[in-house]
């Protein structure tokens, strides 16, 4: 048994490629306060098409949206147990899919020894 590396869980699934860290739920809701307060569009502040040179960030949410990014965008072979997977996947679809596609679940996780 192998130990997940996002809870520390045992877990019998074999090595994917996964995130540093899984998609957090109250990071995802502080980029959205932080956009309701300064009142500009969640793409403006975070994804690919955001340009913080337009504008003004707060040093405080610069530095934790770098962290984040760094975070949720480095990429390594690691254990991650089925609870994990499905909790990352559901955060996925709720606040990336939604930009992504065009809300069709056509983007789905799929390993066959989590079922």
């Amino acid at each position: 048994m192998a130990s997940c590396a996002w809870c520390h869980k045992e877990t019998n699934l074999p090595e994917v490629f996964a995130a540093e860290t899984p998609i957090m739920e109250w990071m995802e809701h502080r980029i959205e306060e932080y956009c309701k307060e300064k009142g500009i569009s969640r793409d403006i502040l975070w994804g690919e098409e955001s340009d913080w040179n337009k504008i003004e960030l707060d040093p405080t949410i610069e530095a934790e949206l770098l962290a984040y990014d760094e975070l949720v965008t480095s990429v390594s072979r690691k254990h991650v147990c089925r609870e994990c997977l499905l909790e990352d996947e559901k955060l996925f679809k709720k606040y990336y899919l939604k930009n992504f596609l065009d809300g069709d679940d056509d983007l789905e996780l799929t390993i066959d020894d989590l079922k």
